[in-house]
């Protein structure tokens, strides 16, 4: 597999967590989870493979996304 499928992948499958991770914690519907995910700052980075993000937890991304959210508040 070559790095950036890797990366690809990874992302993917993060941001399937994320969207699952925020439909739980907040009860938004999946489509207003998507949509704030893709629109934050976190995702952004997420999508950046310099950042390294995407080899992180779903769980400590999440905390990412909740930091920028509740700066947003």
């Amino acid at each position: 597999m070559t790095t950036q499928k890797r990366f690809e992948f990874l992302k993917l499958k993060l941001t399937e967590e994320l969207v699952a991770i925020l439909v739980e914690e907040t009860g938004f519907d999946i489509n207003k989870a998507f949509d704030i995910l893709y629109k934050s700052q976190t995702y952004a980075k997420l999508s950046d493979p310099n950042t390294k993000l995407y080899i992180q937890s779903a769980g400590y991304v999440y905390s990412v996304l909740e930091d920028e959210l509740s700066m947003k508040n």
